[in-house]
């Protein structure tokens, strides 16, 4: 497992939403995002960045300007390449808080990813970034609103994590680290681990979500994205078959489904558990005119939501360690992160350590915080309904089965 996991697992990998709002009207002209101009003196070497330009284009002289057609038209143009292949996944997702998402496109192996992005600013900017090679996973980190992007090289077995912040239609970079071996470096200025750890948690700590990745290129799930289903229903049947799709074929692929409104806005989430049989993940999805990728958990399989006090509950366990996060479900289709938890044996007798938010905690305060937040009823979410052809036709027809409360 690449060392960069181990960074990333006291955090699970969940998102906010993109709204389908029309942007607003305003003339600002076009040109090429500059890269900030640094004061740095010329003797730094600043190798270690990934600069990411790209192009614009003024759409205020279009009369009805729709992100929703201006990334169907990409998406379309993108279809036509041979880049297009299995590997092609999309997103559509809001990282600037403008209430105008933005799209992803994401193709290549796990360790050579290609990513394509593009955005629509609300004066009606359109910008076509460059493509974005030799990648790994990209993520976004909701607490700060930074996209990061891992990058490998294996003859120097060296990791670096580029962060950028997208903002008046640049994406622009912000910080990197660099790791090898015993060797880090921020910023391209060598530091100790102990440095490179609060510095990277201190910036990437909470609620991150993985991009590209939520859709497929099919006309159902393109249209789902785009909010061309005109119900919930068909909505969300899309993502469903497009699941099925991914099990078809895959005998240790299962994929089970839960619906429930966990924000009180009486539209219901989905919740999807897919993966491997003895360690699914849990993705979730919200509707708001189209459907919104909140993001995936990595759990058991299982989510659980107390009622009374609106928060959600993600865990995961494993032979010598349980560790998990509490969250709550705004209105603003976004999770927020309230703690995390776990508890982890350091010796042969089976001898625990406790801690919330990364904190050692006594075994008595720490089981005292664990029960006030999930002493009341629950219902465990993901593991509701089958994935099939045939619970796909019903839930088109609001045919499902609820979850169940669970008793404390």
């Amino acid at each position: 497992m690449k060392k960069y996991l181990a960074v990333l697992c006291a955090a699970a990998l969940l998102s906010g939403c993109s709204s389908n709002n029309k942007s607003s009207t305003g003339a600002v002209s076009g040109g090429t995002p500059e890269i900030p101009a640094t004061t740095a003196a010329p003797s730094i070497n600043f190798d270690y960045e990934y600069p990411v330009t790209g192009t614009d284009t003024d759409m205020s002289d279009v009369a009805n300007v729709d992100w929703s057609l201006i990334y169907r038209d990409a998406i379309s143009e993108f279809r036509k390449t041979e880049n297009c292949d299995e590997t092609a996944r999309f997103t559509i997702y809001d990282i600037n808080d403008d209430m105008i998402p933005e799209l992803f496109i994401s193709y290549g192996n796990e360790d050579d990813k290609t990513y394509l992005v593009r955005s629509l600013s609300n004066e009606n900017i359109y910008t076509e970034y460059d493509p974005i090679s030799d990648g790994g996973e990209m993520y976004f980190s909701m607490n700060r609103s930074l996209l990061v992007i891992f990058f490998y090289n294996f003859e120097s077995q060296t990791q670096t994590a580029q962060l950028y912040r997208l903002k008046n239609s640049k994406l622009a970079n912000v910080y990197t680290f660099e790791m090898s071996g015993e060797s880090y470096k921020m910023n391209g200025e060598e530091c100790t681990e102990k440095e490179y750890m609060d510095e990277y948690n201190l910036l990437l700590s909470g609620v991150i979500k993985d991009m590209g990745t939520d859709f497929a290129f099919d006309d159902d799930s393109i249209d789902a994205a785009l909010g061309n289903k005109s119900t919930m229903e068909e909505g969300y049947a899309a993502v469903l078959n497009d699941y099925l799709t991914k099990m078809n074929g895959n005998e240790n692929m299962k994929s089970s489904f839960s619906i429930m409104d966990v924000n009180g806005d009486d539209v219901p989430e989905l919740f999807v558990s897919e993966g491997i049989a003895f360690s699914p993940s849990v993705d979730v999805f919200s509707w708001n005119g189209c459907v919104v990728p909140v993001g995936t958990f990595g759990t058991d399989g299982a989510m659980y939501y107390y009622p009374e006090s609106g928060e959600l509950q993600g865990e995961y366990h494993a032979p010598s360690y349980t560790a998990g996060c509490f969250y709550k479900f705004n209105e603003k289709f976004r999770f927020e992160e309230l703690f995390s938890f776990g508890d982890t044996e350091v010796s042969d007798n089976a001898e625990k350590i406790y801690n919330i938010n990364a904190e050692p905690k006594d075994p008595d305060e720490y089981h005292k915080i664990m029960d006030e937040h999930t002493s009341g009823d629950s219902y465990s979410l993901g593991e509701d309904n089958e994935v099939s052809e045939e619970s796909i036709k019903l839930f088109k027809e609001g045919k499902f089965t609820a979850p169940s409360l669970k008793a404390s």
